[in-house]
């Protein structure tokens, strides 16, 4: 007797747990989805200004009408897909407010939607919200530029150039005088190339490794362009010290 009202009481605690379960799943697949769209002005996490929408995302195929409210306050009724109500936070008085909606189906019943909490803000606080993350990340962004730009063209700014020397960057041709020189390893990469400073004319270029075969043809022409300078300044001490013998002796 005693095991026949405990297998009674175990089916009845059964069957409440499935129909709880049931009861639970049928509400999770009508419960409605609220989102919040931006349309145009500040969305940060907690906090917005501007023009939204508030929209049912995957509606239930039964659902009749949905009414959309800030607050208690009845924003819009929307009785067709895509159910959406657009809003404007000026309209409303700034600080926190809670958007809801609430669905009625086919069959006459009702189904509520997720709530989603928001501060309205003014566009003067939004502006100021906007410009406290803006400005740093500009200054921190031209600082970042200005230093990956300057010092390698400051560092490029050398010193005598030696053959075949052209370190872990490789060397470069310079589209203006033809010479090569070497590739500074910090120079900004640009994808099609580092950008640096010819040593010889300063012309700045974004310019890729150069090949053993261009480098070689930019090495004759330097020892070319070097041999002839020394010529030329051989050619002018020599007529300096014609000059200066006339006042010998």
């Amino acid at each position: 007797m005693k095991f026949k009202k405990l297998t009674a009481l175990f089916l009845c605690l059964a069957f409440l747990l499935v129909s709880f379960a049931s009861a639970l799943a049928a509400q999770g697949e009508t419960a409605l989805q609220l989102a919040l769209v931006r349309n145009f002005g500040y969305g940060g996490f907690t906090k917005i200004q501007g023009d939204f929408t508030l929209k049912i995302n995957d509606p239930p195929t039964d659902l009749r009408e949905v009414s959309f409210f800030v607050d208690d306050e009845l924003l819009a009724v929307d009785s067709s897909s895509p159910f959406q109500a657009k809003f404007h936070t000026a309209d409303f008085l700034p600080g926190e407010h809670r958007l809801t909606a609430q669905g009625v189906l086919e069959s006459g019943g009702f189904v509520s939607s997720n709530a989603i909490t928001k501060t309205f803000l003014t566009s003067g606080d939004a502006w100021s919200e906007t410009s406290g993350i803006v400005i740093p990340l500009l200054v921190g962004t031209g600082v970042l530029t200005l230093l990956g730009l300057g010092l390698p063209l400051l560092m490029s700014r050398r010193k005598e150039f030696v053959f075949g020397q052209y370190g872990a960057a490789g060397g470069a041709v310079c589209p203006r005088c033809g010479l090569p020189f070497s590739r500074p390893a910090l120079a900004p990469n640009l994808a099609v190339g580092k950008l640096v400073r010819c040593p010889h004319c300063g012309k700045v270029s974004v310019l890729a490794r150069a090949s053993a075969q261009q480098l070689e043809e930019a090495e004759r022409k330097y020892s070319d362009t070097q041999g002839t300078a020394t010529m030329r300044a051989k050619a002018e001490d020599r007529k300096k010290e014609l000059e200066d013998s006339r006042f010998e002796g």
